[in-house]
């Protein structure tokens, strides 16, 4: 066995070169994460050639190291395919690392094919040597020797793709080159060679040969050199791109210059490490005040704890960051600043950094600012306009309501004094006069609900009947234009709660629409039901194949006092008010109104409101109702037998509570077959009927009653949801009144049947609206006696107690109100019948004040014959009443 040894110089010049060569391909390796994939594969190649070679290198200096006493040479076909073997095996794991990144499922692949590599290589490398001996090895030591260039082929992995600072990258260049080193001279350490023949000599008795030193040196040298320039390409590589940063850098801070902002870095956990010059001009924070989150106290006190929470949750997250806060800046003063600020990742996708920008946005602020304080000053201009509406009832309505009086007077002494020729004139004067007043009322609704002045009631309805009555409702309209009206009503529509009154006067506007612009076409009302968050929608329908619209046309559709355009307006007429009531009713139902139309084509508008509103905490739909159904003697006979028809029991308890009250005898029933009998045994005064019965409806009820000669004289009043006026009077109807029931408007309806003559107080500032009152009085034989305030009435009273009271409420020195109260604290006028007249609309906490009054009417609504009715019953009512004997 031949005696070994090695030659120091050329030990410590193997490991040189094997640490310059690690941190060559260190350094190599780092730039196989840039983006352009040509410059992503030269670098990784150079990294390769650079670790492999190096490897290979220092692996061939510490063979020329090694002296065995015996003469060897190299066989340069092995020495080559060694260096092949190299440089191929970690081009390889390179690019395996670079495709897969550095997981431990990548690195545990090739780490292994590396280190096994560069085993394979230096063994060839033994194996290309030739020598006269024989050469073995101890498996253990070889055995090792792999352990150990695997360990150190994954170490180096890992190291070259991390990104390091420069001296992280030295220290990994030293560990990688000593561990190299290790495995090499660990795989010498693992051979034995045994001399076969003399001749051999006693290691390094004499110094190295010229030849082997000069080979080893030169091997060195190219290895230096090589490896030198790979470095030098890298650096001028990093200048470039630190340049091509430099540029991208001061592009970007002159951006945000431009948008008034300052830009800033933090570290990857969201701290102030480096210098931030913006943020210091800024605040005028130094780096002690502002380093880690020492930033945080030049935020607003009131914005820090929000500020700091966001910030902290996209830090944890590595998420961008927006937010607002208030900043105070170098001038003391607080300013508005828009923060952004994003993550910057490495190849690996961890954060190393984050960069953000502070946006001066206080102008912008101010600006917003001024706009919301510009928009809730329009608006509450415009609820300020619209309660100024909803209270303009009185002034609004007064002069109508003199004009319809007027037109009523005149009618009556144009018919006493046989001037029929004028009878036509002011009947159209008195219509217009109407027509006038309900476009005010219109108006006035839009208002209330824009001045969030008006209510929804709900109550429960039957979808199915609710859609028929409609329809049935609306069709003499319909057909009037020769149009045909159909109906598509899902199955198991079932029952809804809403507030019935506004629905119907949705879909009657929306019939009415069709109908208008709709000549010889078709009309339908489909109704669906569809589910929906917390309640079911449902869903109206109404189409026309009418004339249409354009884009244009819809788009201001539901604007007040909009139509499609002049023309329409001049050959349809209209206010256009309907629809805009209509979306408005809609939405304060919790909806909404659509529209889709094609022009020459037809018009679909659909309603969609919920089936159940929430009930209301108080209901006042009934409040006057209450009022007028205090207990009063149902043996009451003055005025006669009503019969009530109405399947709803609640409804039949307030009309007969209202009927006796008003001095009349009651008789109910419940569906139309004991309507029918009752009538005809009973002879009543008159029919009260509602529409929707079980079994025969009201309308059936109507027709048979005017067919048979032992009824058809008995008067018939429709009481119901449906009651359509002109409908109504062409089945023979005396009137009709709609539900919720106008007290009012049924009295008037009911008052033919009482009459009497007494003394009336009348009330009231206006003096006109006096003078029409007396002369309508007057005539129907009543003793008149006039106040013009609330003072003058109450010495009238001190002066006689008068049979009724005829009351207006907004008058000067005393109101109404006053005068009502004070006037029943009077002796001996408890009891005086008052009816109120006014164009005031009276809200519910008013109508509690007026619980001492009889009856509530309103100026316009009520004719000034129905006044006079009123009062004659009033008065025969109360004369009836003190001539019963008291127990």
């Amino acid at each position: 066995m031949v005696h070994t040894g090695y030659n120091p110089a050329l030990v410590a010049l193997s490991v040189a070169i094997a640490v310059f060569a690690a941190y060559a391909a260190l350094d190599l390796g780092a730039r196989v994460r840039s983006h352009e994939a040509g410059r992503r594969w030269a670098w990784g190649a150079g990294a390769a050639v650079a670790m492999g070679g190096g490897i290979w290198a220092m692996h061939f200096v510490g063979m020329l190291a090694f002296e065995m006493g015996l003469p060897a040479a190299y066989d340069f076909g092995l020495t080559l395919l060694s260096l092949l073997i190299a440089v191929g095996v970690t081009a390889g794991a390179f690019a395996w690392v670079a495709l897969r990144g550095t997981g431990p499922r990548a690195l545990l692949v090739a780490g292994p094919v590396m280190g096994v590599g560069v085993a394979a290589m230096h063994y060839t490398g033994m194996a290309a040597m030739r020598v006269p001996g024989n050469l073995a090895y101890d498996p253990g030591i070889v055995v090792l020797s792999v352990a150990i260039a695997v360990t150190a082929a994954t170490a180096a992995l890992w190291l070259t793709f991390r990104r390091n600072q420069p001296w992280q990258k030295l220290a990994a260049a030293c560990v990688m080159g000593l561990a190299v080193a290790g495995m090499h001279y660990t795989g010498m350490a693992a051979a034995t060679f045994t001399a076969e023949a003399t001749g051999a000599h006693d290691p390094h008795v004499a110094p190295l040969g010229t030849s082997q030193q000069n080979l080893a040196l030169g091997v060195a040298g190219a290895t230096f050199v090589i490896l030198f320039l790979a470095m030098l390409a890298s650096s001028l590589d990093q200048r470039r791109v630190q340049k091509r940063l430099h540029v991208s850098e001061a592009r970007f801070r002159s951006a945000v210059q431009a948008v008034r902002g300052i830009m800033w870095t933090a570290s990857s956990d969201g701290q102030f490490v480096e210098e931030q010059p913006g943020w210091s001009g800024m605040t005028g924070q130094s780096y002690a005040e502002y380093h880690g989150r020492g930033w945080a106290t030049a935020i607003h006190p009131e914005d820090a704890a929000a500020t700091l929470a966001a910030w902290d949750d996209a830090v944890r997250a590595q998420r961008p960051y927006t937010a607002e806060h208030r900043v105070r800046t170098s001038d003391g003063s607080w300013r508005y600043y828009l923060v952004r600020a994003v993550p910057v990742r490495d190849a690996d996708g961890a954060v190393r950094e984050w960069v953000g920008v502070h946006e001066d946005v206080t102008a912008r602020h101010a600006y917003e600012e001024a706009l919301r304080e510009a928009r809730d000053a329009a608006e509450e201009a415009s609820r300020a306009k619209s309660r100024f509406l909803a209270n303009m009832s009185h002034e609004l309505r007064t002069p109508l309501t003199a004009v319809i009086g007027y037109a009523e007077m005149l009618q009556e002494e144009a018919e006493d004094l046989g001037q029929d020729v004028f009878l036509d004139d002011l009947g159209k004067i008195r219509t217009n006069a109407q027509h006038l007043l309900g476009l005010i009322n219109d108006v006035l609704d839009l208002s209330k609900v824009e001045a969030e002045r008006m209510d929804v009631h709900p109550e429960d309805i039957v979808l199915e009947p609710f859609a028929r009555e409609v329809a049935a409702t609306v069709e003499a309209l319909i057909t009037k234009r020769s149009n045909r009206l159909s109906l598509d009503l899902a199955p198991d529509l079932g029952s809804a709660r809403t507030d019935a009154v506004k629905l119907r006067q949705c879909l009657f506007n929306l019939l009415g629409n069709a109908a208008k612009f709709t000549e010889g076409g078709a009309i339908t009302l489909r109704l669906r039901r569809e589910p929906g968050s917390g309640s079911d929608r449902l869903i109206f329908a109404v189409s026309d194949t009418g004339i249409g619209m354009t884009p244009e046309q819809v788009a201001g559709l539901f604007e007040r006092f909009s139509q499609a355009d002049e023309t329409t307006t001049r050959k349809y007429g209209g206010t256009g008010l309907g629809l805009a009531l209509t979306k408005a009713f809609a939405n304060l139902m919790g909806g909404d109104v659509t529209v889709e139309s094609v022009e020459g084509t037809g018009t679909t508008f659909t309603l969609v409101v919920p089936a159940n509103l929430p009930r209301p905490g108080t209901e006042v739909a009934g409040a006057e109702a209450e009022a007028d159904a205090t207990a009063s003697s149902a043996e009451h006979t003055g005025r006669g037998l009503v019969l009530v028809v109405d399947d709803e029991a609640s409804q039949r308890d307030l009309m007969c509570r209202f009927l006796t009250r008003q001095g009349f005898s009651v008789r109910t029933a419940a569906n139309g077959h004991v309507a029918l009998d009752l009538t005809r045994r009973l002879r009543p005064a008159a029919v009260l009927l509602d529409v929707m019965l079980p079994e025969i409806d009201g309308w059936a009820v109507l027709a048979t009653l005017k067919d048979d000669p032992a009824t058809r004289d008995i008067p018939v009043v429709m009481v119901s949801f449906m009651a359509d006026a002109a409908l109504s009077t062409s089945l023979g109807a005396v009137g009709a009144v709609p539900k919720p029931v106008d007290w009012a408007r049924l009295r008037g309806v009911l008052d033919r049947i009482g009459a009497g003559a007494g003394d009336v107080l009348v009330v009231d500032d206006d003096a006109e609206m006096r003078r029409q009152l007396r002369t309508m009085l007057e005539r129907r034989g009543f003793a008149v006696r006039e106040a013009g305030d609330g003072a003058e009435a109450l010495e009238r009273v001190r002066a006689a107690v008068p049979r009724l009271v005829l009351l207006d409420l907004t008058m000067p020195v005393v109101d109404g109100f006053t005068f009502l109260r004070q006037m029943r604290a009077m002796p001996d006028c408890a009891a005086v019948p008052v009816v109120v007249l006014s164009a005031r609309d009276v809200s519910v906490e008013e109508r509690r004040q007026l619980a001492g009054a009889d009856r509530v009417l309103r100026k316009g609504d009520t004719s000034l014959q129905e006044v006079a009715a009123e009062v004659g019953r009033l008065s025969n009512a109360t004369a009836l009443a003190a001539s019963e004997p008291s127990d």
